[in-house]
């Protein structure tokens, strides 16, 4: 099972009713299909983390080049300031704080400057895909290694491959899909099942926010409003302190007045680059973790939910938790 069979492509199955297959040998089956999904398993694992270092490398490479300097960057600051202004004064009473506003303000920004370049090669997404492909592919090479080595029908295995679970999402009606299918084919691409599987792996990634979380770059937005409330009085007096409460609709700064504070931020930015620096760190890990580490949301997900259906399914007694993945 180690070193794999030379196998030219899907075991026919006859039409024709196929000899049982021997209970001690369907218990060496049982081992060697559990093996068979474990190594699937481990190759995809391995591919999924080099993969995912790479575009994390990427992604940390962008941040430090684009997202730090655009951030503390002089215009960029004048700019939030504006923002930050003009959301107070337009927004309804029931509308979030300022701080919530400009937090997803600057997840847009991550999405525009970081994570949307580092995806031009690869992104998570196609990361899950190509990770179950494998997952998928090395599994099937394997299962057409085994009439031979056991010396049983290939219709006598498919009847019982029939009977494993691969894929059990939640209805209605429910997806399935189980290894007998596998058995036949190297990829599963347009079986309902499995494309389901992907879609709602897609579903969760997305509704955990690939990048880093609102609250990460909420604690800069907060810094932002701070530094905002406490600069403007000096910088253009009394109207821009309105500005940001919201009392009047205008903004009049002068040109030796911007050059001024032009001046206070080149001050201020080793501090504010700092400060988001650190924020971004935090929320990156995080994000490797939901990503790579989460066993339920990450890249990995529907290569364990297939796993761990497979496991339950032949050796349903060692499941301590039934549940699947999703």
């Amino acid at each position: 099972m180690l070193a794999g069979c030379a196998v030219r492509g899907p075991t026919p199955v006859s039409a024709e009713p196929p000899p049982p297959i021997s209970a001690e040998t369907w218990r060496e089956i049982k081992e060697e299909i559990w093996t068979a999904s474990t190594l699937a398993r481990s190759d995809a694992e391995t591919y999924a983390r080099q993969a995912m270092h790479q575009w994390m490398y990427r992604v940390r490479e962008n941040t430090e080049n684009e997202f730090v300097p655009w951030y503390s960057g002089y215009w960029a600051q004048q700019w939030i300031g504006l923002k930050a202004g003009w959301y107070e004064m337009s927004k309804d009473a029931d509308e979030g704080p300022v701080e919530d506003y400009l937090a997803s303000y600057l997840q847009e920004k991550f999405y525009e400057l970081v994570l949307e370049p580092a995806s031009m090669e690869t992104d998570p997404q196609t990361i899950t895909e190509q990770a179950a492909a494998r997952f998928i592919l090395l599994l099937s090479e394997q299962l057409n290694c085994l009439p031979e080595m056991h010396g049983v029908a290939p219709a006598s295995l498919h009847k019982k491959l029939a009977e494993i679970r691969l894929i059990l999402l939640p209805g209605p009606p429910p997806e399935s899909a189980f290894l007998s299918q596998v058995f036949e084919h190297h990829d599963l691409t347009g079986v309902p099942a499995y494309e389901a599987l992907i879609t709602h792996s897609k579903s969760i990634g997305d509704q955990q926010s690939t990048g880093p979380r609102e609250d990460r770059l909420q604690v800069v937005a907060e810094d932002s409003v701070t530094r905002l409330v406490a600069q403007l009085p000096v910088r253009a007096g009394g109207s821009a302190v309105a500005m940001v409460v919201g009392e009047v609709v205008g903004l009049f700064v002068s040109a030796g007045v911007a050059a001024w504070s032009a001046i206070s931020h080149n001050q201020d930015k080793p501090e504010i680059e700092s400060q988001l620096r650190q924020a971004l760190d935090i929320g990156l890990n995080d994000m490797w973790q939901i990503l790579m580490e989460n066993p339920q949301l990450g890249v990995l997900s529907p290569v364990n939910h297939m796993n761990q259906a497979i496991e339950m399914w032949l050796f349903p007694a060692r499941m301590r938790d039934p549940t699947l993945p999703f």
